[in-house]
């Protein structure tokens, strides 16, 4: 028995010497796992996009330097687009987590089966086509190429690709910037370099350059929520109208019925939905809000600086 204990021994040794060769050897000729790109195309090159789910679909198209919904022919909100495709730009992959047709359906990457398909496209030929499925952690998603059985699990949000044009709307395209011009109901301002002016200031009050400005700013930022589906006909009487300028002149005209808000503008067909709060600091303002009542105090010191002027006039001698 004491003879058998070196000969195990030496057995044993050989064992772990050749498998120690054997995981050295293998490693060598073995090659490092790399992440790559999944898609491998440049955003710049993508001027159309198609996003659609089992029953849903929107597509968004380049021209110029914009980019807008194809049915509506309505700008697209540019930053959360610029995201989606700097997302899609960044997509890596390294092993596949199945690579068998069968692991299609359960991981809803499937041409019938799949929580998104995106088409990215240049002059109307496709560059890429894949499928999104099912998420195996936060803020990730099993995606597949299409023409190909591999399924990845890579770093991309399925919300933040949304197959509803409401999703993609750019929500201020109808703000008017700069505006140096505002026509209300029953009043008419101006603004001349950084200070506004009324047409007619009632007497015993002044303007608000506060009130005014707050306006000024609601007209250059407020968004929509929505293209109105149904939009309701309504008397003259029951809308309000703002006459904007800057460079350019605009209406926006703003109505209520039953307790859903709306927006126009001019220069666009489309009619919009808004919340009551955009809706009240639109329409709300009117020559009394926009001035303020002019103070004993307001007065001694407007009169004063009236006697210093004149006698400062009073006391200049003709050259």
């Amino acid at each position: 028995m004491k003879k058998k204990i070196p000969l195990l021994a030496g057995v044993l040794s050989v064992q772990l010497i050749v498998a120690l060769l054997f995981l050295i050897l293998g490693n060598g000729d073995s090659k490092e796992l790399v992440a790559e790109p999944l898609l491998g195309i440049y955003k710049g090159k993508i001027d159309r996009i198609e996003i659609s789910d089992s029953d849903k679909q929107v597509t968004m198209s380049k021209s110029g330097d914009g980019w807008h919904l194809s049915e509506s022919g309505l700008p697209v909100e540019q930053s959360k687009l610029t995201s989606l495709l700097g997302t899609l730009e960044e997509l890596k992959t390294t092993w596949p987590v199945a690579k068998t047709t069968s692991s299609h359906e359960r991981f809803e990457v499937s041409n019938s089966k799949h929580q998104r398909k995106l088409t990215l496209s240049k002059g109307g030929e496709p560059l890429a086509e894949f499928y999104v499925g099912t998420s195996p952690g936060f803020k990730r998603s099993h995606v597949r190429l299409a023409g190909q059985d591999e399924v990845y699990a890579v770093e991309f949000n399925t919300y933040d690709a949304p197959v509803i044009e409401k999703d993609w709307l750019d929500k201020t395209l109808l703000v008017v910037k700069s505006v140096t011009k505002i026509t209300g109901k029953d009043y008419e301002l101006a603004k001349d370099s950084d200070s506004w002016s009324l047409s007619v200031v009632p007497e015993g009050r002044e303007i608000s350059q506060e009130k005014v400005g707050d306006l000024a700013k609601a007209i250059g930022a407020f968004r929509v929520i929505d293209i109105a589906e149904d939009v309701p006909e309504l008397d003259d009487d029951k809308r309000a109208t703002l006459k904007v300028s800057n460079s350019d002149n605009y209406s926006l005209v703003l109505f209520e019925k039953d307790g859903k808000y709306y927006v126009k503008r001019s220069d666009i067909e489309k009619v919009f939905t808004l919340s009551k709060y955009e809706y009240d600091r639109l329409t709300k303002p009117n020559l009394e809000s926009l001035t303020t009542e002019v103070t004993v105090d307001d007065a001694v010191v407007n009169s004063n600086t009236e006697d210093v002027t004149l006698e400062g006039e009073e006391k200049e001698e003709p050259k």
